[in-house]
């Protein structure tokens, strides 16, 4: 049946996989992170970045850059974990992606005609395949689910 559907409704049926695959990315992510420190070394990021633009003295920049460096190893360090959870079962998933979804072809079609461009990059003139279609959707679904999620 679900075969069936993924037959009948190609886009669709991506679009949803993407949304369900990005709904448990984000979750993991939000669940297996600590969240109030990576709100925290977020906002003390922002917070040197501004500082660092309204400086003007080069050694000060430079220990401001440093600072920097160490908020970000500890922003690094707290997204790790949820990368590690996540790996191996996300190349199952695009290779399960690219056997589905490859058959289809072009999901979104369009004509391009720049010799260039189309040279260079041959599918891209012809329309969006599934690989092209999933990094667009579940960057807006990831968007969205954070804001929602309340995700940092």
């Amino acid at each position: 049946m679900v075969l069936e559907i993924i037959q009948s409704y190609p886009l669709s049926s991506l679009l949803a996989s993407t949304f369900l695959i990005t709904l448990a990315l984000t979750l993991v992510y939000k669940f297996f992170s600590d969240q109030k420190e990576i709100k925290i070394s977020k906002d003390k990021i922002k917070e040197l970045q501004d500082r660092m633009k309204a400086e003007k003295d080069a050694e000060k920049i430079m220990v401001l850059q440093k600072e920097m460096l160490e908020v970000n190893m500890v922003h690094l360090r707290h997204s790790m974990k949820p990368l590690m959870i996540t790996f191996l079962p996300l190349l199952v998933v695009f290779w399960w992606l690219r056997v589905t979804f490859t058959p289809f072809g072009v999901l979104i079609p369009w004509s391009i005609s720049v010799p260039g461009f189309c040279w260079a990059f041959r599918g891209l003139c012809d329309g969006a395949g599934w690989f092209l279609v999933y990094v667009f959707s579940s960057f807006f679904f990831s968007i969205t689910l954070r804001k929602w999620l309340e995700v940092h």
